[in-house]
């Protein structure tokens, strides 16, 4: 059954021209525009700024690289040799980014790469960083969450956290353990999700959030307990839907109001034809699938702008998309198995795990990040 149009969905569609242009029929297009091979080791974070002309990756060789998404051509270049670097985020400051540390201490730090200067530390987390977010409403304030098992807000005008909350003390499925969690503001910056390794996901008041969630449920019990969660997100424009992603490259559709959840998508449920496909790209020159990576897959997964699309890149190179449009009023028993629409008929030309996979919030393109950087677009 189609995806039911509301009038706020055709008021948003029909105000944004790239929602309109995201066709089942445009989304199967997608080829590769241009490849920069400008990094020496895996790139493990994309993040554009507000208005989407820009993007800036994070790499395990220590560079942030900043790209003109619209000339599609290169920027400028910053290196945090001493600090490492992940989870870059451009902030509400022209010309500033946050990014996470993973070398020496667990530090958020903020940086102006304009004049390669630090402006200021944010100092709290005991453990790896392993989500980092702007608020979408366009405040001075960030969140974070770490594997010493909490998530902070922070105000870019200070140095401490201005909230800081331990979920797994609210957990209510004992067998929760440490270290995986994730967390995402939805579109309004006023709820955030989080989940616990393999087991919990929790719904929190922004304002409220040390009372703890307001809403948990337990996560799919076939879900294996030994892959933990590396990614979460509320699926675009409205947020009433959730995706996460796990270590084992399985992912989930969550209804953001009961947390049932809806669907599976797994890379296992392949159709023939898509196996086919992938197979092909395989035979023409890419090299045998590597094992991905857990510290570079919590942005693997992204969602096209209308939340009709999920996109994913895959171990040898290629892309792999689902339809997601039909499933809003399912009838048939829940979760169900969604198998993937297509696969896009390029692939980097590395053949390498793409751990990155970003589609841009306002412009017809899609990124994907191995030890390369594509960009996607039609024709």
């Amino acid at each position: 059954m189609e995806k039911e149009c509301t009038g706020q969905t055709l008021s948003t569609l029909r105000s944004d021209p790239l929602k309109t242009a995201l066709t089942r029929k445009s989304i199967s297009e997608f080829r590769i525009m241009k490849q920069f091979k400008d990094n020496k080791a895996p790139i493990t974070s994309l993040d554009y700024d507000p208005t989407g002309t820009r993007c800036i990756t994070t790499s395990a060789d220590e560079s942030l690289r900043i790209y003109n998404c619209v000339q599609g051509k290169r920027d400028r270049v910053s290196y945090s040799k001493k600090y490492g670097c992940s989870l870059a985020q451009f902030t509400k400051q022209p010309g500033c980014v946050a990014y996470a540390s993973t070398k020496l201490n667990d530090t958020v730090r903020y940086l102006s790469y304009e004049t390669n200067q630090f402006i200021r530390y944010f100092v709290g987390h005991s453990g790896k960083v392993t989500n980092l977010q702007r608020s979408p409403d366009g405040s001075s304030t960030m969140m974070s969450a770490a594997l010493d098992g909490t998530v902070r807000i922070w105000d870019l005008g200070a140095s401490g956290p201005t909230i800081t909350v331990n979920p797994e003390l609210f957990a209510g499925n004992a067998n929760v353990r440490t270290p995986g969690i994730a967390a995402s503001y939805d579109p309004s910056a006023s709820i955030v999700a989080v989940v616990l390794a393999s087991s919990e996901i929790q719904l929190f008041d922004v304002r409220e959030m040390k009372r703890g969630p307001f809403k948990t449920a337990p996560l799919l019990h076939n879900i294996t307990t030994e892959s933990d969660v590396v990614g979460v997100k509320f699926v675009p424009p409205f947020g009433d839907c959730i995706l996460i992603s796990m270590a084992d490259g399985t992912n989930q559709i969550v209804d953001a109001f009961t947390l049932e959840c809806r669907l599976k998508l797994g890379l296992a449920a392949h159709s023939n034809g898509v196996k086919e496909r992938s197979r092909v790209l395989a035979d023409e020159g890419s090299p045998a699938s590597k094992p991905v990576l857990h510290e570079y897959m919590s942005q693997r997964v992204t969602v096209t702008p209308d939340g009709r699309t999920v996109i994913t890149g895959c171990d040898n190179g290629s892309v792999v998309y689902w339809d997601i449009s039909r499933t809003k009023n399912l009838e048939e028993k829940l979760p169900v198995l969604l198998n993937p629409a297509g696969v896009w008929n390029d692939m980097h030309q590395d053949g390498d795990v793409i751990g990155v996979c970003s589609f841009n919030p306002h412009l017809m393109e899609c990124l994907t990040g191995s030890s390369s950087l594509a960009l996607w677009s039609v024709m």
